[in-house]
């Protein structure tokens, strides 16, 4: 027995075929291409919550991983600006000390002449901001660390414009600047004495890679080149006597002041390598995470393929089908 089918009924079959074997090509072309399986109902098993644990954890890690790149770019900032004020200081100290040495005022004084100039230097440093955050305030990241160099200066020789001899200018610069009621802590420094928030670069370890202006080696630095300005400059009521008094003590205070600059260089130096360490754990542990994640999505490339190429073959097998069966006409049996 035989029974016949309609063209109308033989046309809608192979309407739906095609529109099946299309979706499946589709879906074959997705996951070749993606490299991740299309039906994620069928790939987690029905159960979501690994794979929505495994994306919260590498959601997690990515963030991290940006706050330690954003915590190392600040401590590398604040290396290189404070490696700025070392070499500043330690070239202008054993310079100043050769002159000094040899009783040569000429040469003392010649070389004296850049240091107000190394004070603005010096200044421009601390006020450094990476991000739109200070690097020397503290917590006070939207505000500068210490007051302009011009500021700065104009307040300490206002101390040392009176001062008769180099033992009381002298003094006087060593109030404002150590004296905790002296005018930098009062007004020269204008970050926090607080430090600013460290980094969290894994869960309950937090970095600090801040340095402060007001550090004691910092404001010895300071200090010095602030010294020979005002000596250079005749900023004070001494003589010239005086005045190689006062680059003597800069000479010497620079070149002491170097190991406690080298210690701070030292201490953020090995917050670098702490954030450098946790920058690879933090990629190793994402790392591990990804290939969990691919364990559950990734399509097998080869499988995906050769159903792909399966499928378009079918593709193409109900294309030619359909073209044939257009023709077949009981007028083209006739002829």
């Amino acid at each position: 027995m035989y029974t016949g089918i309609s063209n109308l009924a033989s046309n809608m079959q192979m309407a739906r075929a095609n529109n099946q074997t299309r979706l499946a090509l589709n879906t074959a072309g997705q996951e070749v291409a993606s490299g991740r399986k299309s039906d994620l109902l069928a790939a987690t098993g029905g159960d979501f919550g690994p794979l929505f644990a495994i994306e919260r954890t590498l959601v997690q890690l990515d963030m991290r991983a940006q706050n330690i790149k954003n915590a190392a770019a600040k401590a590398a900032a604040s290396q290189l600006n404070m490696e700025n004020i070392q070499t500043t200081l330690a070239n202008y100290g054993t310079d100043l000390l050769g002159a000094v040495g040899i009783d040569s005022q000429p040469q003392a004084f010649s070389i004296a002449n850049s240091a107000r100039g190394a004070l603005d230097r010096m200044v421009s440093a601390l006020n450094t901001q990476y991000g739109g955050q200070s690097l020397f305030a503290g917590a006070n990241i939207d505000g500068p660390a210490v007051v302009d160099g011009a500021t700065m200066y104009a307040d300490i020789t206002a101390l040392t414009l009176a001062a008769p001899d180099s033992v009381t200018a002298i003094a006087a610069i060593d109030d404002y600047f150590f004296n905790p009621a002296g005018g930098f802590a009062t007004s020269g420094f204008t970050g926090s004495t607080l430090d600013a928030p460290g980094a969290e670069v894994a869960n309950g370890e937090v970095v600090n890679y801040s340095l402060r202006g007001d550090d004691l080696s910092i404001r010895q630095a300071l200090r010095n080149v602030a010294m020979a300005a005002v000596a250079a400059n005749g900023d004070h009521g001494g003589s010239n006597f005086d005045g190689m008094n006062m680059l003597r003590e800069a000479a010497l205070g620079s070149i002491s002041t170097q190991g406690g600059l080298t210690s701070l260089r030292e201490g953020l130096g090995h917050v670098e390598q702490q954030i450098d360490t946790a920058a690879a754990r933090n990629l190793a542990e994402s790392s591990t995470y990804e290939i969990n994640r691919n364990a559950i999505l990734a399509a097998d490339p080869y499988e995906a393929a050769t159903r792909f190429q399966a499928l378009e073959g079918q593709m193409e097998a109900i294309y030619l089908m359909t073209s044939r069966l257009s023709n077949m006409r009981l007028q083209n049996y006739l002829r």
